[in-house]
């Protein structure tokens, strides 16, 4: 009997660390945290771009997943002004933007690599004019 418990005791905790575990991995993060990441000279898109420039693929690589995951991050967040539709359709767009880079550079194709920066880069100024 005592076995038992024991046994069920180890089981439920173990149920209860996963569940930690996946609500810290789901935390999510402000749009002033995601741009806080993306922008800026230190931010993911600038060391994507000098990593890609370069072609340091597996250095952009590293990069490149966290950006996407940025992208998935921001769409997470409600529409803080301006049109809702606007931005469910802005940030789907930032998202499938990330993954064009992140797939360039797991393609390590320079050409493909420039497009899709220059995709995501020009992509800034209508959300913020929208919903900033």
């Amino acid at each position: 009997m005592v076995r038992k418990f024991g046994a069920l005791l180890a089981g439920l905790a173990v149920v209860v660390v996963c569940v930690a575990v996946n609500a810290a991995d789901e935390k999510k993060l402000s749009i002033k945290e995601v741009m806080g990441v993306v922008k800026g000279k230190d931010g993911l898109c600038a060391k994507c771009n000098a990593a890609g420039k370069d072609a340091k693929w597996e250095d952009a690589a590293k990069v490149s997943k966290k950006l996407v995951e940025a992208g998935e991050a921001l769409a997470k967040n409600e529409c803080p002004k301006g049109d809702a539709k606007s931005w469910e359709k802005l940030t789907k767009q930032y998202v499938e933007q990330t993954k064009a880079i992140d797939k360039s550079v797991a393609d390590k194709d320079s050409k493909a690599f420039g497009t899709a920066i220059k995709a995501f880069t020009d992509a800034c100024t209508p959300c913020h004019k929208a919903h900033k």
